[in-house]
Parts: structure tokens; sequence; C-alpha cells
């Protein structure tokens, strides 16, 4: 009777294990620049939000990219590449849904270069910084952010 006992608990216990519990999400992660597949230093800059019935601006939402850069160049981190793989990824969460759209490549004075996302990878030498808008979506509030990523090509 205690062998039959037992085996029905472990059995019980096994099925429990097996089938409860949310499965396993894939890793979040937030939009981003990439550099040969590695995350490179960024600073997102918050520029509009909507929390159900109300919306609001920040004071950077009235300005353009190249203005922020050229205001905020000290908080933009720079990172030395080469010749490989620039890019910009998507972010993912199971909490939220992200959108990321490339705005433009700029150079420390803010001033626009006519570089585009294609050609990220092979920008000549100098320092640039790379743009995007960033779109959050969760639940009942949206919010808007400009992505700046510094790159020091040698």
């Amino acid at each position: 009777m205690k062998k039959i006992t037992v085996i029905l608990l472990l059995t019980a216990l096994l099925f429990s294990i097996i089938s409860c519990g949310e499965k396993e999400s894939p890793p979040a992660y937030l939009p981003s620049v990439r550099y040969d597949g590695q995350i490179i230093p960024d600073r997102m800059v918050l520029t509009t939000y909507s929390d159900g019935p109300g919306d609001g601006d920040t004071p950077e939402a009235f300005k353009t990219a190249g203005e922020i850069i050229a205001s905020d160049l000290d908080k933009i981190s720079f990172t030395k590449i080469e010749n490989k793989k620039l890019e910009l990824v998507n972010g993912s969460d199971k909490n939220a849904d992200f959108s990321i759209v490339f705005e433009g490549i700029y150079t420390e004075k803010g001033e626009k270069t006519e570089y585009t996302e294609a050609g990220m990878s092979s920008l000549p030498s100098g320092r640039y910084v790379i743009s995007a808008r960033v779109q959050k979506k969760m639940n009942d509030r949206e919010e808007n952010y400009y992505l700046f990523a510094g790159v020091e090509k040698q």
C-alpha cells in the first residue's frame, strides 16, 4: 500500500511539474543599434507620451534630433568601430510592442549627413551620431523616444 501511494504521489508531482506554469518567454531587450551583433551604448530621450486619457510632451518634443545632439553631446557615448555591420534592431518584450525607424546620421554639431541606414556600415572616418525614433506601446500607454548612438570610426 505504501509503495502504491509513493508511486501515485511521484506521478502526480511529475505531471504537475510538466504541466504547470507559463511557458518561458524569450528574453526582453530594448530597440538598439548593434555593431557586429553587439548592442552599443545609446541614449534614449523621451519626447511624448500618452497615458489613457492624458497626453504629455517633454521639452525635447519640440526639438529636432540635431538640436538635441548639439545640446546634449556630452551625454552620448561613442563606440570605436571598424568596417563591420552596424544595424538598427527592434525591441522585444512580452509586455510592450516596439517600433524603431531610422532618423538619420548626424555630425557632433547636430548637422544631418547624407548617409542612409543602408550606408551605416560604410561610414568614412570620423565621429557620428546615429539617430532613430522609437515607439513603445503597452496597454493604455504609448511613449515616443529619440535614440542616439555615437560611433567613432578610425
